[in-house]
């Protein structure tokens, strides 16, 4: 790869297993010793719900530039956020091999890198002459110990890369960095970012570094989801496969599609949706979630000696004011206590005067932790 010029267009693309967004860069003249900060110049987003698969990418891309005037001249660089990108450790041309590749890890993305790898297609035939570069949520998990990448099986199996990976890398390079402008006096000590939304992880960060995360070699792990069950059991899917007959195409489904929040309630995979509705499936479901995030959050603490900050993002952390309280009540042993006022608001600071916890509510920004990935990258 080149490295960045003065003046580049730069257009960062994240496809979500519901959503796709779009920002625009320019890349300015960089001053000796200086690096370039990407300066923004539009964004849109667009629900994809169902039609987030690869032949629907062409549309997509047409729906996006038609409400991002900034990006219908062809840019220089495009980047793209792939969920799974395995052991890199920094983006990377998508070069035809570099595809294949990224290709084999669909088994273990099946909602995000399908759509993402087609989109990558439909750009490079639209712009045949820009740098097509990929940006991996993976990345950020890569300084995890050996002892919370390995999985508790056989260990040869590890080197064949079956392994904790950790995704939402770039929601918690976001979170981070405004936790250093908010927080800096805590932000470089024991820090646990819970990431709530579509898909949900949580992460513990101390010294600024991933040190362990909810999600493992897929992002079906970790803490119940809209339609994902976090961890189970392997012995209930032998048993669904080998007792109840179930088909490998239907225990795909079940797992990624029917499990989670919408299993649970029978009613709906949205949160704000269950927190509006007085059946008792609905109230199951989020009974289910918000325990299972505590547990989560505390277990995250452990892994770091304890917690000094808590950072609360995506769809249901930064608007879900009930969650974030219901969640607190819980880890209130731990230090965790909310202002009502503060956390009804969604203030970016919402602890009380009494709590040893600060915890923060954050808007991430993942668009913008590509360019700057780009931007920083040598030559």
């Amino acid at each position: 790869m080149t490295a960045p010029r003065a003046g580049r267009s730069v257009l960062a693309f994240n496809v979500g297993s519901a959503s796709l967004k779009a920002a625009h860069y320019v890349l300015p003249l960089e001053a000796a010793d200086v690096p370039a900060m990407p300066q923004e110049t539009g964004r849109v987003s667009i629900e994809a719900g169902h039609d987030a698969v690869p032949s629907a990418a062409p549309a997509q891309l047409a729906a996006l530039l038609a409400r991002l005037p900034e990006a219908r001249k062809a840019p220089d660089v495009v980047l793209h956020r792939i969920v799974h990108g395995g052991e890199r450790e920094a983006p990377t041309a998508l070069t035809p091999a570099e595809l294949t590749a990224l290709e084999s890890l669909s088994v273990l993305a099946p909602l995000h890198q399908p759509p993402a790898l087609a989109l990558v297609r439909a750009t490079a035939e639209r712009w045949p002459r820009a740098e097509q570069i990929g940006v991996y949520d993976t990345a950020w998990h890569r300084t995890m110990p050996e002892r919370h990448r390995l999985l508790p099986l056989p260990y040869p199996l590890f080197a064949q890369g079956v392994q904790r990976y950790g995704f939402h890398g770039l929601a918690f390079q976001s979170a981070m960095r405004q936790l250093a402008g908010l927080a800096p006096d805590r932000c470089r000590g024991r820090v646990v970012l819970a990431h709530l939304g579509g898909g949900s992880s949580l992460c513990a960060v101390r010294d600024g570094r991933c040190v362990n995360t909810t999600m493992g070699m897929t992002p079906l792990d970790g803490i119940p989801m809209a339609t994902r069950p976090g961890s189970l059991d392997p012995g209930v899917v032998l048993y669904l496969q080998r007792n109840l007959g179930m088909p490998a195409d239907d225990l795909d489904r079940l797992l990624w599609r029917e499990s989670g929040l919408s299993g649970l309630s029978g009613e709906s995979g949205d949160m704000h949706r269950l927190l509006a509705s007085p059946s008792p499936g609905a109230q199951r479901a989020v009974e289910v979630y918000v325990t299972r995030v505590a547990q989560g959050i505390a277990a995250m603490a452990a892994c770091i000696g304890g917690i000094e900050l808590l950072a609360f993002s995506g769809g249901i952390g930064r608007h879900a004011a009930e969650i974030r309280s219901r969640v607190a009540a819980e880890l209130e042993w731990l230090g965790v206590a909310l202002d009502p006022a503060l956390n009804r608001e969604g203030v970016a600071e919402v602890s009380s005067a009494t709590a040893t916890v600060r915890t923060f509510v954050l808007a991430v920004d993942e668009e913008r932790e590509m360019a700057l990935a780009y931007a920083a990258r040598t030559p």
